[in-house]
Protein backbone atom coordinates (compact mmCIF):
# COMPACT_ATOMS: atom_id res chain seq x y z
CA UNK A 1 0.00 0.00 0.00
CA UNK A 2 0.98 3.62 -0.37
CA UNK A 3 3.94 4.57 1.84
CA UNK A 4 3.69 8.30 2.52
CA UNK A 5 7.20 8.29 3.98
CA UNK A 6 8.31 8.66 0.36
CA UNK A 7 7.70 12.39 0.55
CA UNK A 8 7.88 14.81 3.43
CA UNK A 9 4.83 16.79 2.47
CA UNK A 10 2.55 18.89 4.64
CA UNK A 11 -0.58 16.81 4.06
CA UNK A 12 -1.29 15.58 7.57
CA UNK A 13 -4.20 17.21 9.32
CA UNK A 14 -3.48 18.62 12.77
CA UNK A 15 -3.93 15.92 15.45
CA UNK A 16 -6.14 18.30 17.41
CA UNK A 17 -8.69 18.33 14.58
CA UNK A 18 -10.67 15.11 14.33
CA UNK A 19 -12.79 15.08 11.17
CA UNK A 20 -16.19 13.39 11.30
CA UNK A 21 -16.33 9.75 10.25
CA UNK A 22 -17.37 9.29 6.64
CA UNK A 23 -20.29 7.07 5.68
CA UNK A 24 -19.19 3.63 4.48
CA UNK A 25 -21.14 0.91 2.62
CA UNK A 26 -23.27 -1.01 5.16
CA UNK A 27 -22.19 -4.32 3.56
CA UNK A 28 -18.61 -3.99 4.90
CA UNK A 29 -19.65 -3.17 8.47
CA UNK A 30 -20.77 -5.25 11.41
CA UNK A 31 -21.90 -2.99 14.21
CA UNK A 32 -19.03 -0.61 14.91
CA UNK A 33 -16.42 -2.64 13.01
CA UNK A 34 -15.24 -2.56 9.39
CA UNK A 35 -13.85 -5.39 7.26
CA UNK A 36 -10.77 -4.40 5.24
CA UNK A 37 -8.91 -6.52 2.68
CA UNK A 38 -5.17 -5.79 2.45
CA UNK A 39 -2.84 -7.23 -0.20
CA UNK A 40 0.35 -5.13 -0.18
CA UNK A 41 2.69 -3.96 2.57
CA UNK A 42 -0.21 -4.03 5.05
CA UNK A 43 -0.04 -7.83 4.95
CA UNK A 44 2.72 -7.33 7.51
CA UNK A 45 0.95 -6.77 10.81
CA UNK A 46 3.59 -4.43 12.25
CA UNK A 47 3.37 -2.26 9.12
CA UNK A 48 -0.37 -1.74 9.44
CA UNK A 49 -0.35 -1.29 13.21
CA UNK A 50 2.25 1.47 13.01
CA UNK A 51 0.46 3.50 10.33
CA UNK A 52 -1.25 5.73 12.90
CA UNK A 53 -0.58 9.45 12.73
CA UNK A 54 1.92 11.13 15.05
CA UNK A 55 3.28 7.87 16.44
CA UNK A 56 -0.10 6.38 17.35
CA UNK A 57 -0.95 2.79 16.52
CA UNK A 58 -3.90 1.23 14.72
CA UNK A 59 -5.67 -1.39 16.81
CA UNK A 60 -6.48 -4.63 14.99
CA UNK A 61 -9.51 -6.56 16.24
CA UNK A 62 -9.13 -9.49 13.86
CA UNK A 63 -6.87 -10.74 11.05
CA UNK A 64 -6.96 -13.87 8.90
CA UNK A 65 -5.82 -15.06 5.47
CA UNK A 66 -8.37 -14.43 2.73
CA UNK A 67 -8.66 -14.35 -1.03
CA UNK A 68 -10.56 -12.34 -3.63
CA UNK A 69 -11.33 -14.21 -6.84
CA UNK A 70 -11.35 -12.65 -10.31
CA UNK A 71 -8.86 -10.06 -9.09
CA UNK A 72 -5.07 -9.89 -9.27
CA UNK A 73 -2.31 -8.18 -7.36
CA UNK A 74 -1.09 -5.32 -9.53
CA UNK A 75 1.86 -2.96 -9.32
CA UNK A 76 0.29 -0.08 -11.18
CA UNK A 77 0.09 2.71 -8.60
CA UNK A 78 2.34 5.34 -10.15
CA UNK A 79 5.16 6.40 -7.86
CA UNK A 80 8.77 7.55 -8.30
CA UNK A 81 11.10 5.53 -10.52
CA UNK A 82 13.77 4.35 -10.02
CA UNK A 83 13.52 4.40 -6.20
CA UNK A 84 9.90 3.25 -5.92
CA UNK A 85 8.58 2.65 -9.43
CA UNK A 86 5.18 1.35 -8.37
CA UNK A 87 3.15 0.34 -5.36
CA UNK A 88 0.54 -2.36 -5.05
CA UNK A 89 -3.06 -2.21 -6.15
CA UNK A 90 -5.80 -4.72 -6.90
CA UNK A 91 -7.32 -5.08 -10.36
CA UNK A 92 -10.26 -7.06 -11.75
CA UNK A 93 -8.95 -10.06 -13.71
CA UNK A 94 -11.11 -13.00 -14.71
CA UNK A 95 -9.75 -16.30 -13.42
CA UNK A 96 -7.10 -14.77 -11.16
CA UNK A 97 -7.01 -14.78 -7.35
CA UNK A 98 -5.52 -12.14 -5.10
CA UNK A 99 -4.57 -13.46 -1.67
CA UNK A 100 -4.30 -11.16 1.31
CA UNK A 101 -5.36 -10.32 4.84
CA UNK A 102 -8.93 -9.81 5.99
CA UNK A 103 -8.75 -7.31 8.84
CA UNK A 104 -11.45 -6.40 11.32
CA UNK A 105 -10.98 -2.82 12.50
CA UNK A 106 -12.99 -0.38 14.54
CA UNK A 107 -14.60 2.38 12.52
CA UNK A 108 -12.13 4.94 13.87
CA UNK A 109 -9.16 2.63 13.22
CA UNK A 110 -10.19 2.13 9.61
CA UNK A 111 -10.48 5.88 9.17
CA UNK A 112 -6.95 6.30 10.53
CA UNK A 113 -5.73 3.65 8.08
CA UNK A 114 -7.48 5.34 5.16
CA UNK A 115 -5.92 8.66 6.03
CA UNK A 116 -2.48 7.06 6.31
CA UNK A 117 -2.95 5.74 2.77
CA UNK A 118 -3.46 9.26 1.44
CA UNK A 119 -7.11 9.72 2.30
CA UNK A 120 -6.25 13.01 4.02
CA UNK A 121 -4.89 14.41 0.77
CA UNK A 122 -6.91 16.66 -1.48
CA UNK A 123 -6.66 14.04 -4.23
CA UNK A 124 -6.09 10.55 -2.76
CA UNK A 125 -3.95 8.10 -4.72
CA UNK A 126 -6.28 5.23 -3.83
CA UNK A 127 -10.02 4.80 -4.15
CA UNK A 128 -12.11 2.60 -1.87
CA UNK A 129 -13.88 -0.34 -3.52
CA UNK A 130 -15.95 -3.21 -2.16
CA UNK A 131 -14.80 -6.77 -2.91
CA UNK A 132 -15.98 -10.22 -1.89
CA UNK A 133 -13.35 -11.89 0.28
CA UNK A 134 -13.33 -15.53 1.32
CA UNK A 135 -11.73 -16.09 4.71
CA UNK A 136 -10.55 -19.14 6.64
CA UNK A 137 -14.08 -20.50 7.18
CA UNK A 138 -14.87 -20.40 3.46
CA UNK A 139 -17.74 -17.94 3.89
CA UNK A 140 -17.74 -14.97 1.49
CA UNK A 141 -17.99 -11.51 3.07
CA UNK A 142 -17.94 -7.99 1.73
CA UNK A 143 -14.84 -5.95 2.56
CA UNK A 144 -13.38 -2.58 1.66
CA UNK A 145 -10.10 -2.57 -0.19
CA UNK A 146 -8.03 0.11 -1.92
CA UNK A 147 -7.48 0.32 -5.67
CA UNK A 148 -5.20 2.77 -7.45
CA UNK A 149 -7.27 5.82 -8.36
CA UNK A 150 -7.65 6.39 -12.12
CA UNK A 151 -5.37 9.43 -12.09
CA UNK A 152 -2.59 7.42 -10.39
CA UNK A 153 -3.11 4.15 -12.28
CA UNK A 154 -0.44 3.15 -14.79
CA UNK A 155 -1.59 1.71 -18.10
CA UNK A 156 0.76 -1.23 -17.59
CA UNK A 157 2.21 -2.70 -14.41
CA UNK A 158 5.70 -1.50 -13.48
CA UNK A 159 7.83 -3.19 -10.82
CA UNK A 160 8.11 -2.60 -7.09
CA UNK A 161 11.33 -1.76 -5.33
CA UNK A 162 13.24 -4.58 -3.70
CA UNK A 163 12.50 -2.92 -0.34
CA UNK A 164 8.75 -2.79 -0.91
CA UNK A 165 8.57 -6.28 -2.39
CA UNK A 166 10.41 -7.62 0.66
CA UNK A 167 7.78 -6.19 3.01
CA UNK A 168 4.99 -7.86 1.01
CA UNK A 169 6.75 -11.22 0.94
CA UNK A 170 7.45 -11.04 4.69
CA UNK A 171 3.80 -10.22 5.34
CA UNK A 172 2.58 -13.08 3.14
CA UNK A 173 4.78 -15.55 5.00
CA UNK A 174 3.79 -14.17 8.39
CA UNK A 175 0.11 -14.45 7.53
CA UNK A 176 0.44 -17.96 6.12
CA UNK A 177 -0.72 -17.36 2.56
CA UNK A 178 -0.46 -20.30 0.17
CA UNK A 179 3.03 -21.54 -0.69
CA UNK A 180 2.33 -21.06 -4.41
CA UNK A 181 1.30 -17.44 -3.88
CA UNK A 182 4.35 -16.69 -1.70
CA UNK A 183 6.58 -18.27 -4.33
CA UNK A 184 5.02 -16.10 -7.03
CA UNK A 185 5.61 -13.01 -4.92
CA UNK A 186 9.21 -14.02 -4.30
CA UNK A 187 9.81 -14.36 -8.04
CA UNK A 188 8.32 -10.94 -8.80
CA UNK A 189 10.95 -8.75 -10.55
CA UNK A 190 11.99 -5.77 -8.45
CA UNK A 191 14.09 -2.62 -8.70
CA UNK A 192 17.30 -2.32 -6.71
CA UNK A 193 19.14 0.79 -7.98
CA UNK A 194 22.83 1.22 -7.30
CA UNK A 195 24.05 3.63 -4.64
CA UNK A 196 25.02 6.14 -7.34
CA UNK A 197 21.62 6.08 -9.02
CA UNK A 198 19.91 6.24 -5.64
CA UNK A 199 21.85 9.40 -4.77
CA UNK A 200 20.88 11.00 -8.08
CA UNK A 201 17.23 10.06 -7.63
CA UNK A 202 17.12 11.47 -4.09
CA UNK A 203 18.63 14.75 -5.29
CA UNK A 204 16.16 14.89 -8.19
CA UNK A 205 13.42 14.22 -5.64
CA UNK A 206 14.12 17.51 -3.88
CA UNK A 207 12.98 19.31 -7.02
CA UNK A 208 9.98 16.95 -7.24
CA UNK A 209 8.95 17.83 -3.66
CA UNK A 210 9.19 21.55 -4.35
CA UNK A 211 7.17 21.15 -7.56
CA UNK A 212 4.52 19.23 -5.60
CA UNK A 213 4.34 21.92 -2.94
CA UNK A 214 4.00 24.57 -5.65
CA UNK A 215 1.14 22.50 -7.16
CA UNK A 216 3.19 21.97 -10.31
CA UNK A 217 3.25 18.18 -10.17
CA UNK A 218 3.00 17.90 -13.96
CA UNK A 219 6.24 19.83 -14.41
CA UNK A 220 8.42 16.73 -14.04
CA UNK A 221 5.96 14.26 -15.59
CA UNK A 222 8.03 13.87 -18.81
CA UNK A 223 11.08 12.89 -16.76
CA UNK A 224 9.10 10.30 -14.83
CA UNK A 225 7.66 8.90 -18.06
CA UNK A 226 11.16 8.53 -19.49
CA UNK A 227 12.31 6.73 -16.35
CA UNK A 228 9.42 4.29 -16.65
CA UNK A 229 10.31 3.61 -20.25
CA UNK A 230 13.94 2.93 -19.34
CA UNK A 231 13.27 0.54 -16.45
CA UNK A 232 14.78 -2.89 -17.05
CA UNK A 233 13.24 -5.96 -15.41
CA UNK A 234 15.44 -8.68 -16.87
CA UNK A 235 18.39 -10.52 -15.33
CA UNK A 236 21.16 -9.41 -17.67
CA UNK A 237 23.85 -7.38 -15.92
CA UNK A 238 24.51 -5.49 -19.13
CA UNK A 239 20.82 -4.68 -19.43
CA UNK A 240 20.70 -3.39 -15.86
CA UNK A 241 23.82 -1.29 -16.38
CA UNK A 242 22.48 0.23 -19.60
CA UNK A 243 19.16 1.01 -17.91
CA UNK A 244 20.85 2.66 -14.93
CA UNK A 245 23.10 4.78 -17.12
CA UNK A 246 20.19 5.95 -19.24
CA UNK A 247 18.05 6.83 -16.21
CA UNK A 248 21.02 8.61 -14.60
CA UNK A 249 21.41 10.81 -17.69
CA UNK A 250 17.71 11.69 -17.59
CA UNK A 251 17.86 12.60 -13.88
CA UNK A 252 21.21 14.40 -13.92
CA UNK A 253 20.04 17.98 -14.72
CA UNK A 254 17.36 18.13 -12.01
CA UNK A 255 19.60 16.17 -9.62
CA UNK A 256 22.22 18.92 -9.91
CA UNK A 257 19.56 21.52 -9.14
CA UNK A 258 18.33 19.47 -6.18
CA UNK A 259 21.85 18.99 -4.82
CA UNK A 260 22.45 22.74 -5.04
CA UNK A 261 19.22 23.44 -3.15
CA UNK A 262 20.17 20.92 -0.48
CA UNK A 263 23.61 22.49 -0.05
CA UNK A 264 22.09 25.97 0.19
CA UNK A 265 19.65 24.84 2.87
CA UNK A 266 22.47 23.31 4.90
CA UNK A 267 24.57 26.47 4.64
CA UNK A 268 21.57 28.45 5.94
CA UNK A 269 21.19 26.00 8.82
CA UNK A 270 17.77 24.85 7.65
CA UNK A 271 16.37 21.35 7.65
CA UNK A 272 17.11 19.68 4.29
CA UNK A 273 14.25 18.34 2.19
CA UNK A 274 14.01 14.56 2.43
CA UNK A 275 12.88 12.37 -0.42
CA UNK A 276 12.65 8.65 -0.96
CA UNK A 277 12.10 5.56 1.15
CA UNK A 278 13.88 5.27 4.48
CA UNK A 279 17.50 4.23 4.16
CA UNK A 280 18.16 0.68 5.34
CA UNK A 281 19.37 0.48 8.90
CA UNK A 282 22.98 -0.47 9.33
CA UNK A 283 23.54 -3.38 11.68
CA UNK A 284 26.08 -2.74 14.41
CA UNK A 285 29.25 -4.73 14.03
CA UNK A 286 30.31 -6.72 17.10
CA UNK A 287 33.22 -5.22 19.00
Amino acid sequence: MLDLALLTLSTVVSPTVQPPLRPLPPSVQSGDTVRHFAYGSNLLLSKLVNRGANGTTIEVLGREPASVVDHRLAFNLRMFPPLEPAMASIEPCAGATCEGALYTLSRAAYEALWRSEGGAMERPGYEEVVVTAVGSDGAPVQALTLRAAPWMRLRRDAIPSERYKGIIVDGARELGLSAAYVQRLSEQPAMAPSAALTALARAHGIVAVLAFRAKQRRLLAPIRSLCYGLLYTGRSRLGRLASECAIALVLLPTALVGATIRLALRLMGREPIAFGPPAPKQEKQPA
